[in-house]
């Protein structure tokens, strides 16, 4: 038997939310050797959390009998959220979540020359959402302050409502904090479409060139832009 929790992010989730990143933002491909993957894929959550004043993941526990009829269970993490919201306190743990990204950094920087050029090019995405950012700003089209900096799904358990639940679980969040507007990057990689089935407005467009193998040589990154629903009423 298996049940399903919504819970705070903590420390001994990293292992799975790392194995959903690395799937669900093609680290393999951009890091292609064991040695490197794990260092990139915690790289990618620390900057993550550093980012963020938000995290709660989706837990499937899996229940067994235990000796003396005592209940056991074995934890899997089946998806991830977290956010920013504007003059919010930073999560915890900030030093240590720090410190952990340095060390991935300069593991990369020295074991990853061989594929410094692969690895290089994920940074790309970094100075599109630089320039999708000015172009909002510029236009005046839509609020930048809290975001979406993470939302990810094992692909075992997409379908199920997993990535509506945690998203859920955010705009009542942000609905609690008095937010009314928040955005979130993506790109033609990632399930965009998500966005999309929220009716997220798509604020802005840049193309990104790459040359990993396994990729697409031309991918569109985007800024989507939403409104934080109101609460239904509820039911008698």
């Amino acid at each position: 038997m298996s049940t399903t929790t919504y819970r705070p992010y903590e420390p001994r989730d990293a292992e799975g939310v790392m194995a959903i990143v690395l799937d669900a933002f093609n680290i393999r491909r951009y890091a292609p050797r064991p040695y490197l993957e794990r260092s990139a894929a915690e790289v990618f959550l620390s900057e993550c959390l550093l980012a963020s004043t938000y995290a709660q993941v989706a837990v499937a526990t899996d229940h067994a009998q235990g000796d003396g009829d005592e209940a056991s269970g074995t934890e899997r993490v089946m998806g991830v959220i977290m956010g920013r919201v504007e003059d919010e306190p930073p999560l915890p743990a900030q030093p240590l979540v720090h410190a952990h990204r340095l060390a991935g950094m300069a593991w990369l920087a020295t074991a990853g020359m061989p594929q410094w050029d692969t690895l290089t090019q994920a940074f790309g995405f970094d100075y599109r959402r630089a320039e999708l950012r000015q172009d909002v700003l510029m236009g005046g089209c839509a609020a930048l302050t809290d975001e979406i900096t993470l939302l990810a799904v094992h692909p075992a358990c997409r379908g199920r409502g997993i990535g509506t639940r945690l998203y859920d679980g955010f705009m009542e969040h942000l609905r609690a904090h008095g937010r009314k507007d928040f955005f979130l990057y993506t790109d033609s990689l990632c399930g965009y479409e998500f966005c999309e089935r929220q009716a997220l407005t798509r604020a802005a467009t840049r193309e990104l060139r790459l040359d990993v193998p396994g990729l697409p040589e031309n991918v569109e990154v985007y800024l989507y832009a939403g409104e934080v629903p109101e609460a239904e009423p509820a039911s008698a």
